[in-house]
């Protein structure tokens, strides 16, 4: 009979490793508050957005290309849109993700661009003028890039005129925890802090068991960030157990074949209640089947319940172990009172 293998690793830039963080990115942008993604700009794009500004994010778009040489249709997507307006000002932004160099991405990018603007463009009465507004473009590398702090496309057009495109570059890990305290929807990527070194040590169960608890450290200050973000009301309570949901869900696809990693997979568990990722599986399961078939209405609203059940389970079992009401509070997200009351 063969040994079954005790560990398991994502090929770097695997169909199933992007399908995970583009996944959970777009599941992040997509719920989280409006305070979130207005300090996600403001960090990203070196913005300065007031609280209160309207925030519209919109799912990612597919769009019919045809392929150059083989005149071939296909299908691309967007990562997120997100326009910004307050009073006047309407901005809008696009941001992609990448988990690895792409020279490419910026081309990418700057097709999604024409796509969306040309959603709004705008003729002038005598039809010799058109005029369309561009989206402020970003990319996010999750891991270590060697990608300068800018991708640049020139365009030379007859005569010698030539235009600059750049695309700002964010690269997530090479950011401390802390820094990433107003970029709140960013700490679950920073699992990935230590990945680059786990696929070089499988077969080594010591470093493995090392980086665990490089891991796991890791955790602890990404919990204790998540706590100031929440009290600089960077973010909110919902964000906080959105983002610990998440976080736990790309910990056991990335770590779970690992049983160096086990300690960590407790840590998480009194971070946020195994019993309830596996019901929100099942529930997203379920909404995915439901939508195709057009029956998904109510859903949010019972996945939601389903969540805050399962904190309170998860709290109440912390709070008979003997653990305090301010550890409860960063793990669960739950308030005082709420947790006072068990």
């Amino acid at each position: 009979m063969r040994k079954k293998k005790d560990c398991f690793a994502m090929p770097r830039g695997s169909r199933k490793t992007r399908k995970l963080f583009d996944g959970s990115f777009k599941f992040i942008m997509t719920k989280a508050s409006t305070a979130a993604i207005v300090h996600l700009i403001n960090g990203i794009y070196k913005k300065n957005y007031p609280p209160d500004t309207i925030v519209e994010v919109r799912k990612p778009r597919e769009y019919i290309t045809e392929d150059p040489e083989s005149g071939a249709l296909g299908e691309t997507f967007t990562d997120m849109v997100v326009t910004l307006s307050n009073g006047d000002c309407k901005d809008t932004y696009l941001i992609e993700a990448q988990i690895k160099d792409d020279m490419e991405i910026s081309l990418r990018i700057f097709n999604y661009s024409i796509q969306i603007a040309m959603e709004n463009k705008v003729i002038s009465e005598d039809g010799t003028h058109l005029q369309i507004d561009m989206p402020a473009p970003a990319v996010i590398y999750w891991e270590t890039s060697k990608t300068k702090d800018f991708l640049t496309i020139e365009m030379r057009f007859p005569g010698n005129k030539s235009v600059v495109y750049q695309v700002p570059a964010f690269k997530v890990l090479e950011h401390s925890v802390s820094e990433l305290e107003h970029l709140a929807l960013l700490l679950p990527f920073y699992l990935l802090k230590i990945r680059a070194e786990l696929r070089k040590s499988e077969s080594d169960s010591g470093k493995r068991r090392e980086l665990a608890r490089k891991l796991a450290g890791y955790m602890n200050e990404i919990a204790e960030t998540l706590h100031k973000s929440r009290e600089n009301s960077y973010i909110t309570d919902n964000d906080v157990v959105m983002l610990k949901e998440r976080m736990a869900k790309m910990h056991r696809e990335l770590y779970g074949g690992y049983k160096e990693f086990t300690g960590v997979n407790m840590t998480l568990e009194q971070m946020y209640n195994t019993s309830v990722l596996k019901k929100i599986d099942e529930a997203e399961a379920r909404a995915a089947k439901a939508e195709k078939l057009g029956l998904n209405k109510g859903f949010s609203k019972g996945l939601n319940q389903g969540l805050t059940q399962g904190l309170t389970q998860a709290a109440k079992a912390m709070k008979d172990a003997g653990d305090t009401v301010s550890k409860i509070m960063r793990c669960t997200g739950l308030s005082r009172r709420k947790i006072m009351a068990l």
